[in-house]
């Protein structure tokens, strides 16, 4: 059997990317060494950080270049070799570290890449990379972990419609903050709001207005995914003691290199407290609580998880434009095979 694999072929140019930006190559099957499992891939995660790694004149926290495999942040598929007790053929698994291609070799044993079984019948397979994947981690970490978010305050959530943003708004609720969401558009505001948030304010507006209208009291608590103009505006509308949690900079990952930061001054004057967070490996050892809190919340109706579905391997470069340009709502996704669990 042979397997396809996705490789980065040329950096691209500012912007979105083309078809030429990356290689599939077809590979032999790898060999497996005892506790490793090779898992048919279903779906793949797409995050901010697949444009973010492709950029040479950012600051991403990892760079791929010509002739390196493609990596995002997770796939889910069907186990078809095993070599490990606790993953039997035709079982269900996860990770949060993937290589891009139609197949995957794991070892389920290495803390540095965990990889979990899951059930579908517990949550559709999609669910593991997003709320209840590393994106959904990364939700979890910024409200819970990082700058804990308290009840009442009034809690700011960019980009409020995407796997991360639209998680840790839903979590900011079970805190019992107040919640404002910031999308692009009204489809997504509306899409927003349907997960619970108390408002959301379309960016491509008067977002300003907007922003001073939904917090007339300021802000306590910021998500900050995206960075820009957004960030500036956020910045000034801070109240003594805010805290901002910095997740990403989604605004700095198309190849135009960082913009110019704003004016720190305002953290001094309202003794604000700004603290930027990788989830792993500084929290790994809260992995399998978050999934376990998640998992119930999800049961309880209390969290949702959507994603936006891509199909094929051929098409990578397409999801990773979705992303970039904001089409999707909720987790980015490419499908490379038939989810056999969907209803």
């Amino acid at each position: 059997m042979n397997i396809t694999s996705v490789y980065v072929a040329r950096l691209p140019e500012p912007g979105p990317l083309t078809f030429e930006t990356y290689d599939l190559r077809e590979e032999a099957t790898p060999e497996l060494d005892d506790r490793e499992i090779l898992i048919r891939v279903i779906y793949l995660s797409v995050d901010a950080g697949s444009r973010g790694m492709l950029d040479d004149r950012g600051a991403y926290v990892l760079k791929l270049k010509p002739g390196m495999q493609a990596i995002g942040t997770g796939a889910v598929g069907e186990v078809v070799e095993s070599r490990h007790p606790d993953f039997p053929i035709g079982s269900f698994a996860a990770t949060i570290f993937a290589r891009w291609g139609s197949h995957m070799k794991a070892a389920p044993d290495d803390p540095a890449s965990p990889v979990f079984a899951v059930d579908p019948q517990v949550a559709p397979l999609d669910a593991h990379l997003g709320a209840l994947g590393l994106t959904g981690f990364t939700a979890y970490t910024g409200i819970f972990l990082n700058l804990p978010l308290a009840a009442g305050e009034t809690a700011v959530i960019s980009a409020a419609a995407g796997a991360v943003g639209a998680v840790a708004g839903q979590y900011a609720k079970i805190r019992g903050a107040r919640v404002i969401g910031i999308a692009g558009g009204s489809d997504k505001c509306e899409y927003v709001r349907s997960l619970g948030f108390d408002d959301c304010i379309d960016y491509r507006s008067d977002l300003e207005a907007g922003l001073r209208r939904a917090c007339p009291d300021g802000i306590d608590f910021y998500f900050e995914n995206v960075g820009g103009d957004i960030q500036r505006l956020v910045l000034s509308m801070m109240r003594r003691y805010g805290r901002m949690s910095f997740c990403g900079q989604i605004a700095q990952y198309a190849g135009e290199g960082e913009p110019p930061g704003p004016n720190l001054m305002r953290v001094v004057l309202q003794e604000l407290t700004l603290k930027g967070f990788l989830c792993m490996p500084t929290y790994t050892e809260k992995f399998g609580q978050f999934r376990a809190e998640t998992m119930a919340w999800l049961k309880e109706g209390r969290v949702r998880h959507d994603s936006s579905v891509i199909y094929g391997l051929e098409n990578a470069h397409e999801a990773v434009n979705a992303l970039s340009a904001g089409r999707n709502v909720g987790k980015q996704l490419i499908q490379v095979a038939v989810d056999p669990t969907a209803q």
